[in-house]
């Protein structure tokens, strides 16, 4: 059987998604189809790993000028709802969003 891969740890199955998502640059792998050699094969490449990146911090402490991602997050959303014509439900999310950017500017005093 085989696989393709641009040895940045992303794989293929078929020719067709090679050429889509690993571009130009990528090899032909024969791999076994027995299970066990298979297994070892896939474990040893770590084809299908999902690598977890840490969830970056923020470069600036939030002040009452600059919104956390946390209030920000829920100041646009609370936008989205106020555009469908919910006010009752942006109301509700723009106050969530405000109280979170109030507790953490309070923690930064």
């Amino acid at each position: 059987m085989k696989l393709y891969t641009n040895d940045k740890g992303e794989w293929a199955g078929t020719q067709a998604d090679a050429r889509k998502q690993l571009g130009k640059v990528r090899r032909t792998v024969e791999v076994p189809v027995d299970k066990a050699n298979l297994m070892a094969f896939l474990n040893d490449n770590k084809v299908g790993a999902v690598e977890v990146q840490p969830e970056p911090k923020p470069s600036v402490e939030p002040t009452s000028e600059l919104l956390s991602p946390q209030a920000a997050s829920w100041v646009a959303w609370s936008l989205d709802t106020l555009k469908r014509g919910d006010t009752r439900e942006a109301e509700a999310m723009l106050v969530k969003g405000l109280t979170i950017q109030n507790e953490l500017t309070k923690k930064g005093d």
